[in-house]
Parts: structure tokens; C-alpha cells; sequence
């Protein structure tokens, strides 16, 4: 093949990259492109922040009785997930067993945190936020005398700081209002 067929293509090439007369041009914006570059100019952002003295003032009227929640609810951490480990106490593929499964066990540990993770086709329960391995088996021992006897050791992303669970009083009021 010769030089002439390479730069044929190459300029048919550079001709298909250039700008097109179909393009749309600034004059043929509708109406309202106007109006949106205004919009968008005087958007800002921090006008939708919410009033964080006003929140705080509200939470600080629904506590009023109740010091502690409040400072409690001051004080309280964000969210964050870390490496750690949870406890596996059961596995099926049917999701009434597992959910079933989860309630027996947050009726014996009402202090500890139940999981329903799903990996299909299995709901799998898991148990606990536990930074270091020993906590995790700590737990499994304990789960181990009170009948899951298969409980396992899962290294899972956890709760840095979850916060404490609510008291089966407190989840029975929430559920009948």
C-alpha cells in the first residue's frame, strides 16, 4: 500500500473530527436557557443548610425532662465503618426462619446488635460490632452455651461506634404507634 490510501484516511479522519454544522449554537438556545444561566448564578448551595441552632433547640425541648438524652445526643459520634468481625449463628435460604432466628436471638442478647445479611440465596444472622477478633470469640463462647453451637467468626465491615440498643420496652412502644 502507498503513502496516497494512509493520508486519504488520515484526512477523512481529521474532516470527521472537525466542529458540525448541526451543532447548536448560543443564539438557537430556547427562551428559558436564559433564565436557567441566572439560576444557576445565583444558586447557592448553603442557603438549603439546615439551622443546626434551631435543631439543636428542638431536640434540647424534647428532652427537657431528660438531661441525659440530651447530652447523650450531643455527644454522640458519627457512624463510621472500620475493619472488625461479627458473629455468623445461622444460615437459610427461607427469610421468615431467619427473621424468626434473629428476634430469639435479640430476645436472649436484647444488648447486642443482630444482622440479616444476604448473600444469595442465603440469609445469613449475624451477631455483634466487634473491633478485635477476641471480642468476637468471647461472644461465640457465650453464644455457645446458650444453644448455637455452630456460631462462627466472620471478618465483616462494622460499626466503629454503633449506638446502644434500644430496650424491648421502647421497641414495643415504637411498633404500636
Amino acid at each position: 500500500m502507498g503513502k496516497l490510501p494512509v493520508v486519504a484516511l488520515s484526512a477523512l479522519l481529521l474532516a470527521g473530527c472537525g466542529p458540525s454544522s448541526e451543532a447548536m449554537k448560543e443564539d438557537d438556545l430556547p427562551e428559558y436557557a436564559e433564565e436557567l444561566r441566572k439560576y444557576e448564578a445565583e444558586f447557592q448551595p448553603s442557603d438549603y443548610n439546615p439551622d443546626v441552632e434551631a435543631i439543636l433547640e428542638e431536640v434540647k425541648k424534647s428532652t427537657e425532662n431528660d438531661q441525659e438524652a440530651f447530652v447523650e445526643f450531643i455527644n454522640t459520634e458519627p457512624v463510621e465503618f472500620v475493619s472488625g468481625f461479627r458473629v455468623q449463628i445461622f444460615a437459610s435460604s427461607n427469610i421468615d426462619q431467619a427473621n424468626n432466628a434473629k428476634l430469639e436471638a435479640e430476645a436472649l442478647f436484647p444488648n447486642q446488635w443482630f444482622y440479616i445479611v444476604y448473600d444469595a440465596p442465603t440469609y445469613k444472622i449475624r451477631a455483634g460490632n466487634f473491633l478485635r477478633r477476641y471480642e468476637a470469640d468471647k461472644f461465640a463462647k457465650l453464644l455457645a452455651e446458650h444453644r448455637y453451637h455452630d456460631a462462627w467468626i466472620v471478618p465483616e465491615r462494622v460499626y466503629k461506634n454503633p449506638p446502644k440498643r434500644p430496650a424491648p420496652e421502647e421497641n414495643a412502644k415504637d411498633q404500636q404507634e
